[in-house]
């Protein structure tokens, strides 16, 4: 019986597999075209929700229909535009934007290095309801227009944090952590019940330098003084079309179709032109990006051995493999000059951040190597970024926290709640190490304590060989803190303040590459194979129905792991 089960589940496998290509194949074939770009034609670039900084090309998705925007495609598209004479202008249509602070200011850079070309670029703001990173964005613009009836809130800075520890307490769960840095607050939120006096300390520092940011760049994009605009934020807050009009927030009230027609060359309307759409536009058709090549090694999420992946509890995973494999096949390349480290991570796996590191710098004996840190370059996300040979950060990116931390969970209260009864035999002193039953007896968190210190060491005598500093310099900044970009400069954690074309621009100058070259970039990871896309289709099939075996799965991502992981998120 078992036998003749297995052959039918294999034949079964084997028919999806067929269907699979098929359909991939035939949808391929038929979807397979270069988007058509006509005369008199205005860019349309809807930016809202969280925008990633890259997502691996997805032809399968692609061929459904199903589009995305990323960083890179937002920054191809209207690098694209200012030189594509089809194209006369740009619209933003910006709401309720939920992406972290360098994003918000490399979309501003990409804003103002587009209006170099002398086309207009237009922010529309809602349709219903805008906020202060939508008007932050929108407010690089040539001109910011809005509904008359539409709501634009602008209220500063502000982030919100939840402490799981009394919660804990009442279902029987215990949390452990042993930390190095005091500002290593990672475990705070299931250890505490509330901030300690270091997180806050960091937290303040932070949202105030980001709320000065908000006030100081708002003021110059609309001609206000600074006052002016805490007086709106502060005061008023809340605005409508008419009394953004009437604030000097914006130019004018009205619709899209209001004043599309300012895109026109002639008294014909002209034609709307989807962002994803002409992403497929290859830059080369346009005589630009089609010169010497250089590579760009997107580090992307919590950071993890195995294949890059997502994960539906810590979501974006950068797998230290995919990553590997990535620097081998650049720096083996005769084509490629130089790699580009794109890191938009706040961490995570301590030995996978380290075997990462040592593939760095293997690449940098071959060719130069920069790291440009997006949104987050933070503890295992900085650990990488350090190994490239020259180092940019975009002022409100988040950064450093050298530190390190480990924890386990245990469940012996819960089942006890429960009526579950748990027994464990066991030989050897430590052999409850990763238990979930109980938690560390002395001598397992000794182990714990040395295996952390020892990585922490490591971490900061590291930082010290590649920053020109002492072990002690490094101590002093060290500790878990968490610095903006501004600030990791500052105390020499960063070569310089830059965005993405920053890092091309050194790229150019270390690679040796005239300066007038339009550089081909070469981005990984690249296209999702068929196979991923096969496994991928088909692990929805895969169920567990025990709550407690899914819970326990989760935290064996982090059970008893050194994790150099930042120990906060922010929200604005």
């Amino acid at each position: 019986m078992l036998k003749g089960f297995l052959k039918w589940l294999a034949g079964v496998f084997a028919a999806l597999v067929l269907l699979f290509l098929i359909a991939f194949i035939a949808i391929s074939v038929l979807t397979d075209n270069e988007p058509t770009v006509v005369d008199n034609s205005y860019l349309y670039i809807p930016l809202s929700g969280s925008i990633s900084e890259y997502q691996t090309p997805d032809p399968f998705a692609s061929a459904l229909g199903k589009s995305y925007l990323d960083i890179k495609k937002i920054r191809d598209v209207l690098e694209k535009a200012q030189v594509d004479e089809r194209i006369n202008g740009v619209v933003l249509q910006i709401e309720m934007l939920q992406t972290g602070y360098a994003k918000i200011q490399e979309l501003r850079y990409l804003i103002q290095n587009f209006r170099k070309s002398g086309k207009p670029i237009f922010a529309l703001l809602g349709p219903d309801m805008a906020f202060t990173k939508d008007y932050y964005v929108a407010s690089a613009c040539d001109s910011v227009f809005m509904p008359p009836s539409a709501n634009l809130f602008l209220t500063g800075v502000s982030t919100e944090i939840t402490f799981y520890s009394d919660f804990f307490k009442k279902f029987g769960v215990h949390a452990e952590f042993a930390q190095i840095g005091k500002y290593k607050n990672s475990p705070d939120v299931y250890t505490r019940s509330k901030m300690s006096k270091p997180h806050r300390e960091v937290m303040t520092d932070i949202l105030g330098r980001l709320y000065r940011d908000i006030v100081k760049t708002i003021a110059r994009s609309r001609n206000l003084s600074e006052t002016q605009v805490e007086h709106l934020i502060n005061d008023l807050s809340g605005f409508t079309g008419r009394e953004a009009l009437k604030a000097g927030l914006v130019d004018r009230t009205g619709y899209l179709p209001d004043f599309i027609q300012t895109f026109s060359s002639d008294n014909r309307k002209p034609a709307r032109l989807a962002a994803a759409d002409y992403a497929g536009v290859p830059a080369s058709s346009l005589k630009i990006r089609n010169k010497s090549r250089i590579a760009v090694i997107n580090c992307v999420g919590v950071i993890a051995g195995g294949s890059d992946t997502n994960d539906p509890y810590f979501g974006k995973i950068m797998g230290s493999e995919t990553v590997i494999k990535n620097l081998e096949k650049a720096a083996r390349s005769r084509f490629i000059k130089a790699i580009i480290l794109r890191i938009d991570s706040p961490g995570g796996s301590a030995t996978a951040s380290e075997a990462i590191w040592h593939a760095i710098r293997k690449a940098a004996k071959k060719k130069p190597v920069i790291a440009s840190v997006s949104d987050y370059g933070a503890s295992g996300g900085y650990y990488i970024s350090m190994a490239a040979d020259t180092m940019f950060t975009a002022p409100n990116s988040l950064v450093g926290s050298i530190g390190i931390f480990a924890g386990k969970f245990s469940f012996k209260g819960l089942y006890d709640k429960l009526d579950l009864n748990n027994e464990t035999i066991q030989n050897g002193k430590n052999a409850g190490l990763f238990s979930v039953m109980q938690p560390w007896s002395k001598s397992e968190r000794k182990i714990i304590d040395r295996l952390i210190g020892d990585f922490y060491q490591d971490f900061v005598q590291k930082t010290a060989d590649a920053r020109g500093m002492t072990f002690e310099q490094v101590d002093g900044l060290a500790r878990g803190h968490v610095w903006t970009g501004s600030e990791a400069i500052e105390n020499h954690l960063f070569d310089n303040t830059g965005y993405f074309y920053t890092a091309v621009d050194a790229a150019v100058k270390m690679a040796h590459i005239d300066s007038t070259e339009s550089v081909r970039l070469i981005y990984y990871p690249k296209e999702k194979s068929m196979l991923d896309e096969l496994f991928s289709t088909l692990s929805i099939l895969s169920f567990n129905t025990n709550p407690l075996d899914k819970l326990q799965g989760v935290l064996q991502h982090i059970q008893n792991k050194p994790l150099a992981l930042l120990p906060f998120t922010l929200k604005w």
